[in-house]
């Protein structure tokens, strides 16, 4: 059940609520007071001002209550909502069900909003329609609060700033995940439905990287397996249509347990069958599955190989299911020793992106 203290910090300040706003701020946080009061002043120093910020605590133990209780006191659009630890796919989704404007901001606790980020994108969305999202640039930020920011590169990353509409016909966020979730609305807003992005070539926001407090420092090594295994074929998948979406009961290892088996059994190998998908791929969203097959080091394809193009290991996982149907190899075995298989790729490569970084760092 939701906590606010008692109500809205509106209600606290003696406030009446004021008319809906053009853009909502989503702000999860869990336990991070020492960071919390830059973010929320970045929002505080923007030129738009048609906005609210609903800060949403995941069951906090610090002193993030009374600190956000300061600022309900200072500006009456902020509000304050508190709920039981979940994660921050479902803090966003709490706030979701909350938000009043046409758009939504979603910003991480330890990040900064540049001062036009969002009369920019609003502009942006208010011209294009058919938009569903802004995808702006980042400015990457190195380090730690305690030792400072260095700053490392710009780059885009997911989306951050969407259409309210758009995000409630999606469902909102997969709670499912404990990171990558920004990443998976992505996929099925901008390449399952093939909604457009608008791409900001502005730099809007200092994103900060640090260990202590980025999802992917806090977890071990076989949940950051499952969440790329699955996000890495549903990228694929996702051209043709096709989704794994995992069950809610399941654990995430699970769900990629027997993601590895079923999307052979349900035959969403890619083949031959699904040549007349191909055809109908939205020029964008080659250009990104070009991509994604530079990144990921695959080998240049010749002319004629076709449109949706497999990964290294999806081809290693289909001969070595072959073999093993061949053999006479029960289902339940084959899906383990795939799934065997997928698990060394994934940490030979992990091998070998940490061998290429550490040899970066001598040289400089």
């Amino acid at each position: 059940m939701l906590q606010t203290s008692p109500t809205h910090c509106m209600a606290l300040a003696g406030q009446s609520v004021p008319a809906a706003p053009k853009v909502s701020v989503v702000m999860p946080t869990r336990n991070r007071a020492f960071c919390l009061g830059e973010a929320i002043d970045s929002i505080l120093a923007q030129t738009f001002q048609d906005w609210e910020l609903i800060v949403v605590d995941d069951g906090s133990e610090d002193g993030t209550r009374d600190l956000v209780h300061h600022y309900c006191a200072r500006d009456s659009r902020i509000r304050y909502v508190r709920q039981p630890h979940g994660g921050q796919a479902r803090s966003q989704n709490t706030a979701l069900r909350l938000v009043r404007g046409d758009y939504l901001f979603k910003m991480d606790d330890d990040d900064l909003a540049r001062p036009n980020l969002l009369a920019t994108c609003a502009a942006g969305l208010d011209v294009r329609p058919d938009h569903w999202a802004v995808n702006f640039k980042r400015n990457v930020f190195s380090g730690s609060h305690k030792d400072g920011w260095k700053f490392y590169k710009y780059n885009f990353g997911t989306p951050l700033f969407f259409r309210v509409s758009a995000l409630r016909a999606l469902q909102g966020w997969k709670e499912c995940y404990v990171m990558l979730e920004d990443a998976e609305l992505q996929l099925r807003g901008s390449f399952q439905r093939c909604w457009l992005e608008w791409r900001c070539e502005t730099p809007l926001y200092d994103y900060r990287v640090s260990r202590a407090t980025n999802s992917r420092f806090r977890v071990d090594d076989m949940a950051l397996f499952c969440h790329r295994y699955i996000m890495d074929h549903n990228w694929v998948l996702a051209a043709w249509g096709v989704l794994f979406d995992p069950p809610e009961l399941q654990t995430l290892q699970q769900a990629a347990g027997d993601f590895s088996g079923s999307h052979r059994r349900n035959g969403l190998l890619p083949s031959a069958r699904f040549a007349h998908w191909q055809e109908a791929v939205p020029e964008h969203l080659l250009k990104k599955i070009e991509k994604t097959a530079r990144l990921t080091a695959l080998r240049p394809l010749p002319p004629d190989a076709p449109l949706v193009q497999w990964k290294h290991l999806w081809k290693r996982e289909r001969e070595v299911w072959a073999y093993l149907r061949c053999m006479r190899v029960p289902l339940r075995w084959r899906t383990a020793v795939v799934w065997l298989v997928a698990r060394n790729y994934y940490d030979r490569r992990k091998r070998r992106q940490q061998l290429r970084t550490d040899m970066m760092q001598g040289k400089q």
